[in-house]
Order: C-alpha cells, then structure tokens, then sequence
C-alpha cells in the first residue's frame, strides 16, 4: 500500500512541476513578446535615444514605437521640437478651439501655427497622421522656431506619385526633402497618404533638430527635384491640365473646347511657350530621350500600335498615369500606363521640360 501511495505521490508532484513549468514559461514569453513591442525597430534605435536625450519625446510616447502616430501625439512632438529649436517655452493664448480634445499640447501647437482643425472646431486627436500631413507640421515648427531661415521653394518632382501630393504640402515636402529629412518610401514614390509608425515620426523629428544644430545661419537645401524654371513651367502644366479633363476627343482638335491626342499636347505646351510640332510622330522628335524608368511630370509618352510607327501621345502626371484624349467618342483623361494596352503598346518617351 505504502508502495502504491508513494507511486501516485510521485506522479502527481511531476505532473504539478510540470504545470508550473509550463505557466512560467508561458508567463515569460508573453512578457517577452510585451517587451519587444516596447523595442524600437534595429535601424531606430540609436535616433530614438538621441530624441530622448534631447527632450523631443514626450514620456506617455516611449513604447509602441512601431504603432502608427496620432495627430494628437505628433503634436507633443512638435511642440517639444519648437522648445528644442527655439529656446522657448510653448505658452497657451486663448480659450481652447476644439470640443474633441483638451490636449495642451494640442492647443500650444494650433497657437503656433503648426497645426490646424479638421474644421467644424475639431481636431480629430486619434486620427493616423499621413506622411504629407507630418512634413507640413514639421515644416511648420521649422519656421516658427527659426523665422530667419531662407525657405527656399524645392518642388520635388523626382517622386513618381508627385501628382498626389496635395498642393498645400508640397512646399513642405520639397523643402524637407531638399534638405535631407524625408525621404521616398521605394520605386521613386512618397506615398503622401500613407501613415507614419511613431519610431519614423521620432527619427524625422530628430533628423531636423539635428540638421539645425549643426548648421550655422541657414539649412543648405543640398537635394531637389528640378531647377525652379522647370519647377515653375510644370506648376503651370499642372494647372492647365487640370482645365482641360472631361473634354471631348475631337480628330483635329487642338481646343479649346475639344482634342485629338497631338492637338492636346500641342495645345498646352503652347501656352506653356514650348513649340512643338502639330503631330505625334514629329513631336517624338522634339527634345531628348528619356527611358520609361526615369520618367517624371510633364514627359511626353508615346506609343506605337504596330510596334514600330507612332499613332498615339500623352502627357505623363506621375505615379503610373498620363493625361491624353484618347479617342472618337472618349474625352481627355488619365489611364494607367503600366498595365493593359497601353502597357503593351508603349514606345519612347521624350522630355521636352527642362
């Protein structure tokens, strides 16, 4: 009896280890997996120390860096960059503009200047911040810290979605990237409505305070798109295309209230003081070559039915698109061109801005 008691004794303390065993293993890794959401990514790590040396990053932010960052969070960034680069502390002014948060920071940022409502007196403080949304409030801290700086006007072109950029970030967004913040997301695009993780939004915020404290009177805008001449003509491109969409093809038109496709081309670029010849195959003979994958804004694309004599033009717009008035019964606008038979029948490209 005794035998058999100290047998089921036995089983039964092994089974109980056991369970211990198990629940503080299981314990462990959950603390760990917690942990490691808390961890920066490898290639922030370093930047993110540095922002917290420097004051930029609020305490309740230290963790779930890899999260994507509010509007409301974002802000206490940039309040904190504003004190960092000024010498100031933010002060309040006023009766607080927003029913949907009673954030500080949030309010010392909109007195500033570094960040507006989404109107009807909110501020939407949960909302995802997007890529273009944080260049402007960066650039907006910029200036009001450092009101003596040249903000030279860099319009960034060389992203292939630069038609997507809204207009009233693409100062922000040449500037910045003309002076080394923000860069592409790959395949040469901004990607202007994406969200941005808090460990990106902390490495950007540490990147301009450390451009500014190693310069001396000014940033040094050392990158760009284009020269302003070519800025300027495709602002304007971009303006009178805009007029012409949802207009009929008309063979023979050249406006102003209907195209073929070489008159639309001939059209615009008139206006823009670029002469160009009447028809498509003498138009792919104007200007110089440029291959498909360096096209940018306001390059005029070509195409070949048969493969080998021209019949077609548009304009390209960025991001995979051109403008053209395609055909009998179709009106002018965009279509993919890196898919379907466009695709298929593309020929040459020519750029005819400077």
């Amino acid at each position: 009896m005794r035998k058999r008691w100290s047998k089921y004794s036995l089983i039964s303390m092994f089974m109980i280890m056991a369970i211990v065993i198990t629940t503080n293993i299981t314990y462990a890794d959950s603390a760990l997996s917690q942990s490691n959401e808390n961890i920066p990514s490898d290639w922030a790590k370093a930047e993110i120390g540095k922002a917290i040396e420097a004051n930029l990053l609020p305490e309740r932010l230290r963790g779930e860096y890899r999260s994507n960052i509010t509007r409301e969070e974002f802000s206490e960034i940039a309040v904190n960059l504003y004190e960092a680069l000024s010498g100031k502390g933010g002060v309040l002014q006023g009766e607080n503009p927003f029913t949907d948060t009673q954030n500080t920071k949030v309010r010392i940022a909109n007195d500033l200047g570094i960040v507006k409502g989404v109107g009807d007196g909110k501020f939407a403080p949960n909302d995802a911040i997007t890529r273009q949304e944080i260049s402007v409030m960066l650039y907006r801290a910029l200036q009001v810290s450092k009101p003596e700086y040249d903000y030279v006007d860099v319009d960034v072109y060389t992203f292939t979605d630069y038609a997507r950029i809204a207009s009233w970030s693409k100062q922000a967004v040449g500037y910045l990237y003309g002076i080394g913040v923000i860069n592409g997301v790959g395949d040469n695009s901004f990607n202007p409505g994406g969200n941005t993780s808090r460990e990106e939004a902390i490495v950007l915020s540490r990147r301009l305070h450390k451009n500014v404290l190693s310069s001396k009177d000014n940033l040094i805008v050392s990158r760009g798109g284009i020269d302003r001449r070519g800025s300027n003509t495709k602002l304007k491109l971009e303006k009178l295309i805009s007029q012409e969409m949802g207009k009929p093809y008309q063979w023979g038109g050249t406006g102003p209230d209907s195209y073929d496709c070489s008159g639309l081309v001939y059209s615009l670029y008139g206006k823009l003081d670029i002469s160009l010849p009447r028809v498509a195959r003498s138009q792919a003979e104007a200007g110089t070559y440029v291959s498909k994958e360096e096209l940018t804004y306001g390059d005029l694309v070509f195409f070949a039915r048969d493969g080998k004599n021209i019949n077609h033009v548009g304009i390209y717009v960025g991001d995979g698109m051109f403008v053209h008035a395609p055909q009998t019964g179709d009106v002018v606008k965009k279509t993919t061109l890196t898919s379907g038979y466009y695709a298929k029948c593309y020929y040459t490209t020519r750029r005819v801005i400077n």
